[in-house]
């Protein structure tokens, strides 16, 4: 059949969709808060099962953040080789690490890493961001800017640190660090 592809021809990467594209953006602001947490006690990246082969992938952080930024820009992951003789304790489940973060965020502790300056950087990793205010998720870390800015709005509108960490409980975003947890 002329639609089936051989192993030797070349194909045109499918940009993502919309929601494929958010999914992968979420991915990346996760990925960001699992090496924030997890890094400083040893870990070096995640690992997921791949249900096709049956068996576990070990994925440093640098590596797994930049197959999803190619994802994100080309529609496809570039080819990679895997982590070479992994030791599967210096990888974090990415599933574990997910509920770790949201059992963190349930009970009020800090989840992002968000410092609430003024310098107009990236509040999670600090990477400088173009100008103006029309940057949604930042170029360098994919993290979604809209919570760090509507916190700078309530804060600057005389809003209290308990107060603003209450809207972002309420609304069932994790709360960024600088605040303090949300009362119950």
């Amino acid at each position: 059949m002329d639609d089936d592809f051989s192993e030797d021809e070349e194909h045109e990467p499918l940009p993502l969709d919309r929601a494929e594209a958010a999914r992968v953006r979420r991915d990346l602001e996760d990925l960001a808060s699992f090496r924030q947490t997890f890094e400083s006690e040893g870990f070096r990246g995640v690992s997921m099962f791949c249900a096709d082969c049956v068996e576990d992938h070990y994925y440093d952080w640098a590596i797994l953040e930049s197959n999803l930024k190619a994802l994100l820009e080309s529609g496809e992951v570039p080819v990679h080789e895997p982590a070479y003789d992994p030791k599967p304790d210096e990888y974090v489940d990415w599933e574990y690490a997910q509920g770790y973060l949201d059992g963190l965020a349930d009970a009020g502790a800090p989840v992002l890493p968000a410092q609430l300056d003024e310098t107009g950087g990236c509040p999670h990793c600090g990477a400088a961001l173009p100008q103006g205010d029309a940057t949604l998720y930042c170029p360098t870390c994919g993290t979604h800017l809209g919570a760090a800015r509507m916190v700078r709005a309530l804060l600057d509108r005389g809003w209290s640190p308990e107060d603003v960490s209450d809207v972002l409980r309420g609304a069932r975003i994790p709360p960024l660090r600088g605040l303090p947890p949300a009362h119950d």
